[in-house]
């Protein structure tokens, strides 16, 4: 109600805020209630009406809270905040707010489930002699060792390096795919050693399963498959 006003008794059917209304049925007359237009029900009416609210005694109003974002949260789960959603009718409690996520994706990392997948460039030299290297994870960045004659695709695992369960049930992995990186600007000096390895280990290259498919590719350029 207006400041300095109160709501009133509604005069319909004795301040119940409902109408009998009788209907003829095949199983005889039945009386039913109908609202009051006035009143809406209570049995009360605004004669004068809150100018701010118009009556309803609420208003629209855009606010900001603070959620504590739970650990693991993927795209697309929900968040409930109780109390936080539409205010209560006639002095009833309030409803809850539903918060819906959406994961942006990243530019290294890859998600699945709890588990996180990256790639992570070698040089020739490190997959052939081996290395230790430094891999970014989601809790900083740890070494990992490249062990000799490393190939491109080889995925390794860091155990526990991935998201954590929502619900706090365990913890995925980290799996850090390799790439080997064949440059494409090489000096004289570099093509001339490239050139010497290939003279001096360039039979190894036919030993073993790719032997095989080596040899294959050459009868077939032959006529001979």
């Amino acid at each position: 109600a207006k400041p300095g006003t109160s709501p009133q008794p509604c005069s319909g059917w004795g301040g119940s805020g409902h109408f009998p209304r009788e209907e003829a049925t095949p199983f005889g007359r039945i009386i039913n209630g109908r609202t009051c237009p006035r009143c809406g029900g209570p049995g009360r009416y605004i004669p004068e009406k809150c100018p701010t609210c118009g009556g309803w005694g609420r208003v629209k109003q855009r606010i900001k809270i603070h959620v504590k974002l739970p650990a693991g949260v993927d795209d697309g789960q929900q968040l409930r905040v109780a109390g936080q959603g539409e205010p209560g009718v006639n002095g009833g409690p309030p409803g809850d707010l539903y918060i819906i996520f959406r994961v942006e994706p990243h530019e290294f990392f890859e998600r699945d489930g709890l588990d996180i997948y990256c790639e992570v460039p070698l040089s020739f030299a490190q997959a052939a002699l081996g290395d230790e290297i430094e891999v970014p994870t989601l809790y900083g960045d740890v070494k990992l060792k490249i062990p000799a004659g490393t190939q491109t695709g080889t995925r390794f695992r860091l155990r526990g390096k991935g998201v954590p369960n929502v619900r706090g049930y365990g913890q995925g992995d980290q799996h850090v795919i390799v790439r080997v990186v064949t440059p494409t600007k090489l000096t004289e000096k570099q093509k001339q050693l490239l050139r010497e390895f290939d003279r001096l280990g360039g039979e190894t290259m036919h030993d073993g399963p790719h032997g095989r498919f080596f040899e294959k590719v050459k009868k077939a350029f032959k006529g001979e498959a």
